[in-house]
């Protein structure tokens, strides 16, 4: 109960909230003392109260402000009292717990038996327990730094800052005037928010987000909004406003959103040229797309028929649909006439016209009829650690495992047929008595994929990359210590029917242990590895470690001057390479060649030659190191079969020297021929 304003006398009933039959305890904020207080003394210490405290933040609701040693507590100007006084011990302040929880309104259990106190409100619950520093939160167990819970005169008194730690409540002392004081809020926070971002009169659906907060966790009972629509019908800025009542019936203060609205988005406008709107068969078609979007946000670009040239006199219609990013789309067409003159017939002008990396259909004599250009192979002792037998993930284990130093090429080629998704990993055992570094410069990986030749392509292409800008990372493994290289590759999960490739380098200076492992990827590593099993090979794919890793071919003769040839992966020129599967102790050859780093040095290359590359054994999609650049086979696509070709590279006016390094790429198949041949007589 409160003291009125005014001279009277008042008499305070005490509140009991839970007894029992023996030793109850009893929790009041006021005394039935029947005494007789003095209206101008409460007026003075009120006084003293707000002339003395500086309030430079007034965001809040209410004040209280408890008198030490005393009964008294102010709470926003009003008197109320405790049964006993507010106080300090050891340099803690102490304050009676119902005092406080009923300014808050809070609700407080306690059970004599065990003398622990709840106090909680809808959100919060803190449990006391008398001569204890430790309490709960939420059920979560903290110790307080600010004293103990006791009972005093059958009132349990509470540390204050362990209190109101937990009600987001600011406490002030002003110990000169026997001063505490008390800040906190119980207004609601009307806040909102909108969606999109970016609102178009008459076209966008405005989203509003509540944001409502509540320092008590209090519900809204009820809301008000000035200005709110769900769309504009004109651009502009708007003001938005919503106050809520809390279910305690306390307004909010109105919170204001401004929200800008802009004018109504307009479709792309799809526009192109050609650079002549006649052309002879065979002639190059430039196309200009002059395409634009009032916000310059074109997502998409269809051409119909925008061939390069064409090889047959009519008309041509060409069209262009551009659609922006709100899905609003326009379309050109345009009309262009090929006359009977002929420039170029389609064979002469896909040499050409092609751009390296795409590929063209080869009309001509069947290309094994060229002459292959005859060559020796240079190796180089370059280690290869190939695991990709068996190919087919069917169980967890231990994929392949050898001893391995010096420079070494890790080759993965796996595709995932359990249910479940997997990792593999590459983990590296130090067999030595002293520390080993594994130095890792290069990795490319591709996938996980479903398409098995896409994984081969961009493991080589991104490998390709790596030994152009090589990131040097290292791991130092202690004696005996086990370890994750490569943790890239591991990183991605392999689910059922995807593929994974990888090509990595490594380096160390003393003999480690790696293994191929997969597992299931809510398993971990290092408790299962001891139990893994050894798996056999699958018989269709290889593995093993071999030596000659690295082989560089010369080719000194001018090539380019007339159509030849040169074969790899044929098991005949191209001579497969012996090594050792150290998990069977068996004898092997690499079939293909993979994993394989390739050097050919085409010393000198005509004028005017195109350097093509040719799948005989079925598709092929990989990727070539073509003087310091990455090309694709082919970019956005594969070769499909014998009469494809892709372009590697052309030669200008002058005779050049040109490097090719390649791997041939896991998921695709062999032989293949890099073609060389003169350009056609040009005509443009």
């Amino acid at each position: 109960m409160k003291r009125l304003k005014g001279n009277k006398r008042i008499f305070i009933a005490a509140l009991i909230v839970v007894f029992s039959l023996n030793n109850s305890i009893i929790f009041a904020d006021t005394v039935d003392n029947s005494q007789n207080i003095n209206e101008g003394e409460v007026n003075s210490t009120i006084q003293q109260i707000e002339s003395t405290q500086v309030l430079q933040n007034k965001n809040y609701t209410d004040h209280v402000t408890l008198v030490i040693d005393s009964t008294e507590v102010y709470h926003n100007g009003d008197l109320y009292y405790s049964n006993f006084p507010n106080t300090i011990r050891n340099g803690v302040t102490y304050i009676p717990l119902r005092v406080l929880s009923e300014r808050l309104g809070l609700t407080v259990e306690f059970d004599n038996s065990t003398k622990q106190t709840k106090i909680k409100n809808n959100a919060m619950e803190l449990q006391f327990q008398v001569n204890q520093s430790q309490y709960r939160v939420n059920g979560q167990r903290l110790n307080s730094t600010h004293g103990v819970p006791f009972i005093e005169n059958d009132t349990l008194m509470v540390p204050i800052r362990t209190f109101v730690n937990h009600f987001n409540i600011n406490v002030e002392p002003e110990l000169g005037n026997n001063f505490v004081h008390l800040y906190w809020s119980t207004r609601p926070v009307a806040k909102f928010s909108v969606k999109p971002d970016k609102i178009y009169a008459t076209q966008t659906v405005v989203n509003y987000t509540d944001e409502y907060e509540h320092p008590q966790n209090i519900g809204i009972a009820e809301e008000v909004w000035e200005g709110r629509v769900d769309i504009f019908s004109a651009p502009g800025i708007y003001t938005v406003t919503r106050k809520v009542q809390d279910l305690n019936g306390v307004w909010s203060e109105p919170y204001e959103l401004q929200i800008t609205v802009v004018p109504a988005n307009q479709p792309p406008v799809a526009k192109f040229n050609t650079n002549k709107s006649k052309y002879k068969i065979g002639e190059p078609i430039t196309y200009f797309d002059q395409s634009y979007d009032d916000e310059n946000a074109i997502t998409t670009r269809k051409w119909t028929n925008n061939e390069p040239a064409f090889f047959e006199a009519g008309e041509q219609e060409i069209t262009l649909e551009v659609v922006d990013q709100h899905g609003l789309s326009n379309t050109l067409t345009k009309t262009i006439t090929i006359t009977d003159d002929v420039m170029y017939t389609r064979d002469d002008f896909n040499p050409w016209f092609t751009p390296v990396g795409q590929k063209y259909i080869f009309n001509r004599q069947n290309i094994i009829s060229f002459p292959s250009i005859k060559y020796d192979i240079e190796h180089e002792t370059h280690t290869l650690y190939r695991s990709n037998s068996p190919e087919t993930i069917k169980e967890e284990g231990i994929y392949y495992r050898d001893i391995v130093q010096d420079n070494v090429r890790v080759m993965i080629h796996k595709q995932n047929h359990l249910e479940k998704p997997v990792h593999i990993y590459v983990v590296a055992t130090n067999i030595n008595e002293e520390p080993v570094e594994i130095k890792t410069p290069s990795i490319g990986i591709g996938g996980p994929h479903e398409l098995v030749t896409t994984t081969g392509k961009l493991g080589l292409a991104r490998y390709f990359n790596s030994l152009k800008s090589p990131s040097q990372t290292s791991v130092v493994l202690e004696p005996g210590e086990t370890k994750i290289i490569f943790p890239e590759i591991n990183r991605g999960r392999v689910r059922n029917n995807e593929t994974l490739s990888v090509y990595a380098e490594l380096h160390t200076s003393l003999p480690v242990e790696i293994q191929t492992v997969i597992l299931d990827t809510e398993k971990d590593l290092f408790e299962e590895l001891p139990f893994l099993p050894d798996m056999p090979k699958d018989g269709i794919h290889t593995r093993g470690t071999f030596y000659q890793g690295n082989r560089t071919i010369r080719v000194s003769e001018l090539v380019g001057s007339e159509t030849k040839r040169i074969v790899f992966g044929d098991s005949v020129e191209d001579v497969r390479i012996p090594g050792v599967d150290q998990m069977s102790g068996e004898e092997t050859l690499n079939l293909g060649n993979f994993g394989v780093l390739y050097n050919l040095k085409l010393e000198k290359v005509a004028p005017n030659s195109i350097i093509l590359l040719n799948a005989r054994g079925g598709y092929y999609s990989g990727a070539f190191l073509v003087n310091g650049e990455v090309v694709l086979v082919t970019d956005g696509s594969h070769l499909l079969n014998s009469n494809e070709v892709g372009v590697l590279y052309k030669t200008g006016n002058r005779e050049e020297a040109v490097d090719i390094a390649f791997i041939p790429a896991s998921g695709s198949n062999l032989p293949i021929n890099i073609v060389i041949q003169p350009l056609p007589e040009r005509k443009h």
